[in-house]
This record gives C-alpha cells, structure tokens and sequence, in this order.
C-alpha cells in the first residue's frame, strides 16, 4: 500500500495553486506532459485556425450555445446588435471575431507558455468568464453542460488531428496525445470549480478570494491588451501560413 499523502480540505477551494498540484498530481500530469505539449506546436499551431473554425461552426449548430453570443461578453460591449437577437449573430458579427480571437491566444498559449503561477491564473481566468460573477463586467453565464460538452468536442477536433500526424515516432505521439487529455481534464476542472458547488466558502475566504480574482483579471487583460499590439502586427500573415498549414491535418 503507498504511503498516503495529507491533502488540506478548505485550500483546495482557496489556493489554486494548491489545487492544481493535487489534481494534475493525481492524474499523472507532469512536466514531461507540459513539454509535449510545447513539442507539439509545430502541428497544433497550423491548426489553431481551422480548429477555431470548427468550434464556432459546432457551436452555431445549436440555439441554445449560439444565444449566448447574442449578450454583452466579458471585454466586450455587443454594438451590432442591440435587440440581443440572435438570428441577428453570423459569423462575420463582431462578437464572433471577438471570441475567435480570444480561443487563437488560448490555444496559442497553450503550446508555448510556461507552466508557471501566471499561467495557471490565466486557465482559471477563462473558467472563471464564463459563470455570472460580480467582478464581472458582464452577466453572461455560460451553463456548465454546455462548456463540458465543448471541452470534449475541442479534445477530439485536437486528438484526430494529432493522430493523423506523421512528424513523431508512434511512441512520441501517443504520449502527446496523452498528455492533451490530461491537460483538458485539468481545465474543465478550473472551470468545474465555479459551477460545482462542494464547499460553501466563509465571508472571510470570499473577501480573499474575491481580491485574489480582481488581481488576477486585471493582470490578465493587461497582458492580452499588449498581446494583442504584438500580434497586430504580424497577424495577417501568420494567418495566411497556419491557415495552409492546417489544412494538412483536418483534410
């Protein structure tokens, strides 16, 4: 029988970092995972725009995920649509671009991050976003079915891509894939923690984390803002090379 480690109860609902150790722990993912992960941008950043693509072709599949893009978003006040109607939402709407362009640095980031404190802020950030919040400059709420449902159609657009990659040893590539199931299991957690309700939090613990968060949303759009003046300046091209490239894949 191993020896049983001592996990604290209350901070895995106060700490993030606290809970990412125990849970990315638990399902054995590791630093070697995080450098697959960054080993397989040289495929995963040719797709970044066709997998884009497909998310919002799936999620204007159905009413019910594409009315939430007819509402006001977090860094983003909807201007064209001010009868929030959402046959008035098409895929040339300026909500549409807004959220295609915050999925790319997602997944950009992904692949070429460093697996630090900032990091994991930024994974939470994007839980977070998604649930009705105060510290929000939106009420958008994003029912937890439809993230959970979205997490394993991105984990499978992701995976078949992988798959069908000859750049590895089957060995290599099997690990890879590894490694993204991990990574998507650890993010629906840090979205699961703001819809699955375990422990009531003290007034105190609110306080604190409600400070915690504020800090950590405003860190966050600064560094999008200044991404975003980084990537203005080389985005159309690079656009146009991973648009060729990804077409490899998904073909």
């Amino acid at each position: 029988m191993p020896e049983m480690q001592h996990i604290d109860h209350d901070r895995l609902y106060t700490d993030l970092q606290y809970r990412y150790d125990y849970v990315s722990q638990f399902i054995g993912f590791t630093e070697k995972d995080q450098e697959l992960i960054k080993k397989s941008a040289s495929v995963v950043g040719g797709l970044v725009p066709t997998i884009v693509d497909a998310v919002y072709d799936r999620l204007a599949k159905y009413d019910i995920t594409w009315s939430h893009f007819a509402q006001d978003q977090d860094g983003l006040k909807i201007k064209d649509n001010v009868s929030r109607d959402v046959s008035h939402v098409t895929m040339g709407s300026e909500v549409i671009t807004f959220r295609k362009t915050m999925l790319t640095k997602y997944l950009k980031k992904l692949v070429t991050a460093e697996w630090n404190l900032s990091y994991l802020k930024y994974l939470d950030w994007v839980g977070h976003i998604h649930t009705t919040t105060p510290l929000k400059k939106s009420t958008i709420n994003v029912e937890y079915i439809h993230c959970n449902a979205l997490f394993g159609y991105v984990a499978a657009v992701v995976v078949g891509a992988l798959q069908k990659s000859t750049e590895w040893e089957d060995d290599v590539r099997d690990d890879i894939v590894n490694a993204y199931n991990k990574f998507f299991w650890l993010q629906n957690d840090l979205f699961a923690k703001y819809y699955v309700k375990d422990r009531v939090l003290t007034d105190k613990e609110k306080d604190a984390v409600a400070k915690e968060e504020l800090l950590k949303q405003n860190e966050i759009r600064r560094e999008l803002r200044s991404e975003s003046l980084v990537n203005a300046a080389v985005g159309v091209a690079a656009g146009i090379a991973l648009g060729v490239v990804g077409s490899k894949y998904l073909c």
